[in-house]
This record gives C-alpha cells, sequence and structure tokens, in this order.
C-alpha cells in the first residue's frame, strides 16, 4: 500500500474519532444538564409547596394566638369580676 494513502486514512481515521467522540460529549453534556435542569425545576417546585404551607401555618398559629388572648383576656374579665 502507499505510504500517503496510508497516512491519509489514518488522518482520516484520527479526524472522524475525533468528530465523534465531539457529538458524544456535547449529547452526553446535554443530557447531563437536562437531568439537572429537571432536578432543580422539581426543587424550586417543591419549595414554592413548603413555602405554601408555611405561609398556611403561620395564618394557623395566628388565628390560635388571637383565640388564646381573646381567652386570656375574658377569663381576667371573669376573675375581676367575683
Amino acid at each position: 500500500m502507499d505510504p500517503l494513502l496510508m497516512v491519509g486514512a489514518w488522518a482520516g481515521a484520527i479526524i472522524a474519532l475525533t468528530g465523534v467522540s465531539r457529538l458524544a460529549w456535547k449529547a452526553f453534556v446535554a443530557a447531563v444538564e437536562s437531568v439537572i435542569r429537571d432536578s432543580m425545576s422539581r426543587m424550586w417546585h417543591d419549595m414554592d409547596d413548603i413555602e405554601k404551607r408555611l405561609s398556611a401555618l403561620e395564618v394557623a398559629l395566628d388565628f390560635v394566638r388571637q383565640q388564646l388572648a381573646d381567652l386570656r383576656e375574658m377569663m381576667q374579665a371573669h376573675i375581676t369580676e367575683d
């Protein structure tokens, strides 16, 4: 086989392998980015749900505090009446 032809064949093979490797790497990076993006999106959605639940709990606790304050006032009024 002609040495020049052999060098050209090897160069073509190396270029082809480099191109395939680059495409495989880009596909891998895109897949990892997609997984991370989906995970982060789920995390933020969960955080929003947790924030809503905590806000509802805070409202409920404020209601209970107000009820306790009203009960304390009623008991003090009852005690001072006697």
